[in-house]
C-alpha cells in the first residue's frame, strides 16, 4: 500500500505541475476548459492476440472519428502479420472511468496508411465526441501545441495533459509536425491554444543515449511507448481517415510487381542530373508481375509517373514512401505510365495495376497440438525475402513453436522452412498438413524427419514422438 501512495502521489504532482507549467509555456489559460470535452475523442483500446496456446491482452489508444462509433488506430497497434480472427474481444475505455469498458468489432486494415479501424457499439456513442467537431487549423514553428496523455489501466486511463511547441514540420512525404517534449498518447489528439485539432500523434520517435560506465561506452537507444512528439497534421489526417476497410481481409491490394526500391544516391543523381527531383531505383522485379510484363528491368531508375516527375524531399529516402503511396492510391486494372532512366536513355514504360498475391495475414495456418508447431502457407513475401523464384515456392513456414514440445527440443524454430517431412518433397500447404496428420494418426511411430532450410542453411532435425 505504501509503494502505491507514493506513486500516486507522484502522479499527482507531475499532473499538478503540468498545468502550472502550461500558463509560463505559452499554453492557453483556458486550457482547463477545451481539455475535458477533447478528452473525448481519444480512447483506451484493450483487445487480446489468441496464439495457439496463450491469450496476450495488448492495450493501444484510438482516436473516434465519427457518429457511427468508428475509431482509427496507428499501424502497430495490431500485428498486421497476424489473421484477423486471432485478434479478439475488442473493447475501449473513455479515458479516467472505472467501468468494464464497451464492446467493439475489428474492421480492419487500410494498406494505405497502415492504420487500423475498429466500430464500438451503439451505447458507448454519446458519451464520445468525433475529432470531426473541433475546428482545424494548420501550426506554424514556434506555436504552442497540447495534447492528451493515457495512464495505464490499473489508474483506469486516466487523462492527463502534455504540451510543448512546434519546432519543425517535414513532408515524409504527408506533412508531419515535430516537438522537442511529448504532446500526446500515440494515437490521440494534438490542439493549439484555441482548443483547434492540429494534427493526430503518431509513434513516438526513437533517441540515441550514451551510458558511462566506469571505462566503456555504451549507445543505447529509447523509445516512449506513452507519449510521442510527433503527429501527422489535420488536414493530411483527414484526407486519409476515411478509408474505412469494407471488410476485415480481402480488398484487392494495388500491386506492380518490383521489390527493393531504393532512393537514388546523391552523387548518381548528380551525375544524371537529377539534383532537383526525386527518383527511385528498382532492384528487383518480380517474375510473371506487371513491371515484369511491361519490360521494366531491374536498375531501372524510374523519375516520374504519369508525366510527373518525382518530387524532391529531405532525407532522400522519403521518395521511397511516395512511389509506394503513389502505387497504393490506384485500384488493380489502372494504367500506370512510369518515366525511367535506362543506362541514361530516358524513356517510358506503361504497365497495368495487378492484384498482390496472398499477403502473410492471408495465409492458411494449422496448429498440431501433438507435434507442438504450427505451420503456415508459403507466400511470395517469403520468396522475396529469400530471393527465390516462383518455382521454388514450395514448402511451409514454421509460425509457432510450442517450447514445451519435443520439436522445440529438436531444435525447430520460428521462420523455419520446411522443404521435406520424412524425406517426401512437397509442393503446398495441404500437402504437409496430409504428411503430419498420417504422422500423428500412426500410434507406433516413435519419430519423423524434418527437412529444414534456415539462413539459407540446410539441416535435418529428427524429432521423438514419445
Amino acid at each position: 500500500m505504501k509503494g502505491n501512495s507514493i506513486q500516486i502521489l507522484l502522479v499527482i504532482l507531475i499532473l499538478f505541475g503540468s498545468l502550472r507549467s502550461s500558463h509560463a509555456d505559452g499554453v492557453s489559460v483556458n486550457i482547463d476548459m477545451f481539455f475535458k470535452e477533447r478528452a473525448k475523442s481519444v480512447v483506451a483500446i484493450e483487445y487480446f492476440i489468441q496464439r495457439e496456446i496463450e491469450r496476450q491482452p495488448t492495450n493501444t489508444a484510438g482516436l473516434v472519428i465519427d457518429n457511427d462509433g468508428v475509431i482509427v488506430m496507428l499501424g502497430n497497434a495490431v500485428p498486421l502479420w497476424l489473421p484477423p480472427e486471432q485478434f479478439k474481444d475488442f473493447k475501449i475505455y473513455l479515458p479516467g472511468e472505472s467501468y468494464d469498458g464497451y464492446d467493439a468489432e475489428y474492421l480492419g486494415h487500410d494498406y494505405l496508411n497502415g492504420w487500423h479501424y475498429i466500430r464500438v457499439v451503439e451505447e458507448a456513442r454519446s458519451h464520445l465526441t468525433p475529432i470531426t467537431q473541433f475546428e482545424i487549423t494548420t501550426p506554424v514553428i514556434g506555436d504552442p501545441l497540447w495534447g492528451i496523455g493515457l495512464m495505464g489501466k490499473d489508474f483506469y486511463f486516466e487523462p492527463y495533459l502534455l504540451y510543448g511547441r512546434l519546432s519543425q514540420l517535414q513532408h515524409l512525404p504527408l506533412t508531419m509536425g515535430f516537438s522537442q517534449t511529448p504532446l500526446s498518447v500515440p494515437g490521440g489528439p494534438v490542439f493549439n491554444n484555441e482548443g483547434c485539432f492540429v494534427g493526430w500523434a503518431n509513434n513516438s520517435l526513437t533517441h540515441e543515449r550514451f551510458i558511462y560506465m566506469p571505462t566503456d561506452q555504451y549507445k543505447v537507444r529509447l523509445h516512449n511507448a506513452r507519449e510521442s512528439e510527433t503527429f501527422l497534421l489535420a488536414d493530411d489526417f483527414f484526407k486519409n481517415a476515411n478509408r474505412i476497410p469494407s471488410r476485415q481481409v480481402g480488398d484487392p491490394l494495388p500491386w506492380i510487381g518490383v521489390a527493393g526500391v531504393q532512393g537514388v544516391d546523391r552523387e548518381v543523381a548528380r551525375f544524371i542530373g537529377l539534383e532537383d527531383q526525386g527518383a527511385v531505383i528498382i532492384s528487383n522485379v518480380l517474375e510473371d508481375g506487371p513491371a515484369s510484363e511491361a519490360g521494366l528491368q531491374e536498375k531501372d531508375i524510374v523519375v516520374a509517373i504519369n508525366g510527373e516527375a518525382l518530387p524532391k524531399f529531405r532525407p532522400d529516402m522519403v521518395v521511397k514512401t511516395y512511389f509506394d503511396r503513389q502505387i497504393m492510391l490506384r485500384d488493380p486494372g489502372d494504367s500506370l505510365t512510369l518515366g525511367i532512366i535506362r543506362r541514361q536513355n530516358r524513356s517510358d514504360i506503361e504497365l497495368t495495376i495487378g492484384v498482390h498475391p496472398k499477403p502473410y495475414n492471408q495465409a492458411q495456418r494449422k496448429y498440431f497440438t501433438k507435434l507442438g508447431f504450427t505451420i503456415r502457407e508459403f507466400v511470395l513475401g517469403d520468396a522475396i525475402t529469400r530471393q527465390l523464384s516462383r518455382d521454388e515456392m514450395t514448402g511451409v513456414i514454421v509460425s509457432f513453436v510450442n517450447h514445451n514440445s519435443a520439436v522445440n527440443s529438436a531444435g525447430l524454430m520460428l521462420g523455419d522452412w520446411i522443404k521435406e517431412i520424412d524425406g517426401v518433397e512437397f509442393g503446398d500447404f495441404q500437402s504437409a498438413v496430409d504428411l503430419l496428420n498420417a504422422i500423428i494418426s500412426e500410434n507406433s511411430r516413435e519419430d519423423y524427419v524434418l527437412l529444414i532450410s534456415r539462413n539459407n542453411e540446410t539441416s535435418v532435425l529428427r524429432v521423438a514422438l514419445r
